[in-house]
């Protein structure tokens, strides 16, 4: 949110373990509408992961955050 107060599109990724949270932050920061991009399992919540899994959850994240960033989700 920080990086959309500067001016800069940006797209926020939390687990889906983490969703309620996040949901809670952006109230608080007068942004109750604002949208994530959920990871879910088999990735955990801690994002303790190996280099492979980040690669994979970044193949799958990417053409969202592309979606997002471009108004096409």
């Amino acid at each position: 949110m920080e990086l959309e107060w500067a001016g800069v599109p940006s797209v926020a990724i939390v687990h889906e373990e983490m969703r309620g949270s996040a949901q809670a932050i952006a109230r608080v920061s007068g942004c109750p509408d604002y949208e994530f991009l959920a990871a879910n399992y088999p990735w955990t919540p801690t994002a303790i992961w190996s280099k492979e899994e980040c690669l994979e959850l970044a193949e799958i994240m990417a053409p969202k955050v592309l979606a997002a960033l471009t108004g096409q989700s």
